[in-house]
């Protein structure tokens, strides 16, 4: 069936070519008309085309026979056709998609923590271009949980997208287009797991709520301020686990965050690095935090889960490392 993958890439990335090339659009912006037509939804941009391109771009999406994939086929059209997209616009890093390789580590651990014989809520609270989201509703569906599934993101072009996604892969998504440190009573100690992909970088201004993570003079990281958003909307006991940076306790602000950590309002329970062959450098590299809020049966884990997950094609380490992380979560009360 890669065939039927290979062609829908092929033929959505020449409607966005078209679109791009006679409308004088970023490709971003193309791809987000090449949505709404596999939506059939119509843009104002696209009446702007005359007659002769309006039929190619319909008849080249048509001709990609999109709607006749599997939902995690379509997922994986989508994430190829967003990860060019970002390539040809030379988006910021913010802007990447999440990869599957890290993706799929995110979904095992969501899977262990959640119970799929009780309903549950699930939060990105950087939900980007939707990925990430889609990724662990789309195996929680499989398994046929009851899932609530929110998002938050404040740039409009990525919730556009994000939005177009959940609506071409059938899944209902309750997205809020606002800066996630904003003030959002309806989610606090709401979630029974958050998932993140953090952006990076300085947050800019400071926060009238008096974070713990903030620093007391300068611009703080983003991703420290959204770590304590993410302990504020779990519930008590919830899970988040966010994708940081592989430094991120060695960066001149890594004491302030490692305080936090020391402190009642979370469990600071694993940190497990990425292979780098995931990532173009070394400086770019990732890690999955987990972090626990306490309350309900939450322990903090004993020990922390400090580890480096084996490469994707290490079939035999990958075997042995999803064992020891099976033991460690049900030692540490973090499986159902």
């Amino acid at each position: 069936m890669y065939e039927a993958v290979e062609l829908a890439i092929k033929k959505m990335q020449a409607a966005q070519t078209r679109l791009a090339e006679q409308l004088d659009l970023p490709a971003i912006e193309a791809l987000i008309i090449v949505l709404e037509g596999l939506n059939h939804q119509n843009d104002d941009a696209f009446t702007q085309l005359n007659q002769e391109n309006r039929k190619f771009v319909r008849q080249t999406l048509k001709e990609s026979d999109f709607n006749a994939l599997t939902p995690e086929q379509k997922r994986q059209v989508l994430q190829l056709v967003l990860v060019a997209t970002m390539q040809e616009d030379q988006l910021q890093g913010n802007y990447q998609v999440t990869p599957d390789a890290i993706g799929m580590w995110v979904t095992f651990f969501v899977e262990a923590f959640l119970n799929p014989d009780q309903p549950s809520r699930v939060l990105d609270i950087t939900a980007g271009s939707g990925n990430l989201l889609a990724t662990v509703n789309l195996a929680l569906q499989q398994r046929g949980d009851a899932t609530t599934y929110y998002g938050v993101e404040n740039d409009d072009t990525l919730i556009t997208i994000a939005s177009g996604v959940a609506a071409l892969l059938g899944l209902d998504w309750q997205l809020d287009h606002q800066d996630a440190l904003a003030d959002t009573p309806d989610l606090t100690d709401q979630m029974d797991v958050v998932v993140a992909d953090l952006p990076v970088g300085y947050y800019p201004q400071k926060l009238a709520d008096g974070y713990q993570t903030e620093m007391t003079e300068g611009l703080t990281y983003v991703h420290h301020l959204l770590i304590e958003k993410v302990a504020q909307t779990l519930r008590p006991g919830g899970l988040g686990l966010l994708i940081v940076p592989a430094h991120l306790f060695e960066s001149e602000q890594a004491p302030q965050l490692l305080k936090y950590f020391q402190s009642e309002d979370i469990y600071f329970q694993g940190f497990i690095q990425f292979s780098d062959k995931l990532f173009l450098d070394k400086k770019s590299s990732k890690a999955l935090l987990m972090v626990q809020k306490p309350g309900a049966d939450a322990v903090q884990a004993e020990p922390v889960m400090l580890a480096k997950a084996p490469d994707v094609g290490q079939k035999e380490e990958n075997l042995n490392f999803v064992n020891q992380m099976q033991t460690w979560l049900s030692d540490n009360h973090l499986s159902h």
